[in-house]
């Protein structure tokens, strides 16, 4: 099926599904809308458009890695998880609370307007939640400088998206992707706030800061095989 289906592209399009599977691999997340720095605009992404034009094929070829691909129509995103729990990438506690907080304000500016898929944030407000949220007392390492580093290599990975200067300035621009939703699971961003409001009421049940996202049938679950991973920031 994947071999009659692929030589039934022309050469153009054979050439866009090598880089296309590339970038899925190496990013894990497609999103139907990127920004344009020099337009300051979004456009819809050529290779999520691409995805969708062929997703049975991807999706046949993927398979063949033991890897599903996954598409969530109301956020807009395509990504991959992997079966094999290989080629994970493993978050340090200090990117789990940034995590934590692009979450937490997403949310929250997602409820005042519920049709924006993607949201603007500025360093100013990214440094003046965290200090908010009391995440600089649970680690040291939350300098200016590191939020910056983390948030690059968020970038890399299509769950954030600079718009203007670069994360290294004083002062810098970036939206938050729909993606968000889907680098760690709503279970264990709830543990992480109960443990920051009730550290030493572990049996109190709190409050549930985030709601798993309903999610087509074909997709997982927020968290479920997914990617980018934590591996105890929640501790």
């Amino acid at each position: 099926m994947f071999v009659e289906e692929y030589e039934k592209m022309s050469r153009g399009d054979r050439s866009l599904f090598s880089e296309t599977v590339n970038d899925l691999l190496y990013q894990c997340f497609i999103v139907r809308k990127s920004y344009d720095r020099k337009s300051r605009m979004f456009r819809a992404d050529p290779g999520y458009m691409f995805i969708e034009r062929y997703f049975s094929v991807f999706e046949e070829y993927l398979s063949y890695m033991d890897m599903t691909l996954s598409k969530n129509d109301e956020d807009g995103i395509i990504f991959v998880t992997s079966g094999a729990e290989r080629n994970h990438f493993r978050m340090d506690p200090t990117t789990t609370l940034i995590v934590f907080a692009l979450r937490s304000y997403y949310e929250g500016q997602i409820e005042k307007a519920p049709a924006e898929t993607e949201v603007l944030m500025t360093s100013g407000q990214m440094l003046t939640l965290v200090q908010e949220l009391g995440l600089s007392n649970v680690s040291k390492r939350l300098s200016s400088q590191t939020i910056g580093s983390i948030l690059r290599t968020l970038d890399g990975f299509n769950v954030v998206s600079r718009a203007t200067n670069s994360y290294g300035d004083p002062t810098y621009t970036f939206f938050i992707m729909p993606t968000i939703r889907y680098v760690i699971s709503s279970e264990k961003l709830n543990a992480l706030y109960s443990f920051l409001t009730n550290p030493e009421e572990e049996e109190e049940e709190t409050p549930s800061l985030f709601d798993a996202p309903v999610q087509p049938k074909s997709a997982p679950k927020m968290g479920e095989d997914i990617p980018v991973e934590d591996e105890g920031g929640n501790e």
